[in-house]
């Protein structure tokens, strides 16, 4: 039978991680964060079917889990990042998390794909990235790989990582943003990221303000208002509207 060299290469992970494993019989502990019901539901059948995983608990919201760590112990936490409105935003659940249990090895299982958001989580202390499009059985390749200490991204992305820095000069973002001791961006900060107009624009766009009337608050024409905003997002890493409202909690606070 022919394999593909992605399945080879996932075969020789599997037995690299496993090899890791045997020198203690005890089962990886993990624990999961995720508002949608049905994965959470899969992930506690999946996890059943392998031999080295327990599948210790799983939630739906936040102020469970960290209930739940306050008197149990877990190896890795997968947890989504984008929960709920009324949630914590991630950055600072990430932050939590690590100031209170700081050996709980922590992977981003979500559909987020914004460079920059990922980049400031493993800055913030994340041990892994996956995407929800990935197989069930990568997900506990993920698990196992930072359960040994290693950390797990997907090739893809890790390459685009390691090309983020290098587009532009000001395309380094995010990165003295998010170690500051706080969890807000303040203006002074985004001020550094993005230039004064960019800023000025993005913060309007996100009070809710349209394109035409930022313009005419600004005296600019809407081209050129909407190419600043262009700009700014793609400074940060961010492609959609949508996008940039999902992370509006983490990146302009």
């Amino acid at each position: 039978m022919l394999i593909s060299g992605r399945q080879r290469q996932r075969c020789r992970h599997v037995a690299e991680v496993k090899c890791m494993n045997s020198f203690n019989d005890k089962k990886i502990t993990v624990v999961l964060l995720d508002d949608h019901p049905m994965i959470r539901y899969s992930f506690e059948v999946a996890a059943s079917k392998e031999p080295d995983i327990n599948m210790a608990a799983t939630f739906g919201h936040s102020r469970d889990l960290l209930s739940w760590l306050r008197d149990n112990d877990a190896d890795v936490l997968m947890l989504d990042y984008i929960l709920n409105s009324d949630e914590m935003d991630g950055l600072s659940l990430i932050k939590q998390i690590q100031a209170h249990h700081p050996e709980l090895k922590i992977l981003l299982s979500s559909s987020m794909e914004s460079l920059a958001v990922i980049r400031a989580a493993f800055m913030v202390g994340i041990k892994g990235y996956i995407t929800k499009r990935e197989e069930t059985g990568l997900y506990f390749d993920a698990v196992r790989t930072v359960a040994a200490g290693q950390r797990y991204v997907p090739e893809n992305v890790a390459i685009e990582l390691s090309q983020v820095p290098t587009r532009k000069r000001d395309h380094n973002i995010l990165d003295m943003a998010f170690i500051a001791d706080t969890d807000e961006l303040d203006i002074e900060k985004l001020s550094k990221l993005l230039t004064p107009r960019e800023a000025e624009i993005i913060r309007c766009f996100l009070d809710g303000m349209a394109i035409v009337d930022i313009a005419a608050k600004l005296k600019r024409s809407r081209k050129t208002i909407s190419g600043h905003k262009q700009t700014g997002m793609k400074k940060l890493g961010i492609s959609s509207d949508l996008e940039l409202f999902k992370y509006r909690s983490d990146l302009f606070k």
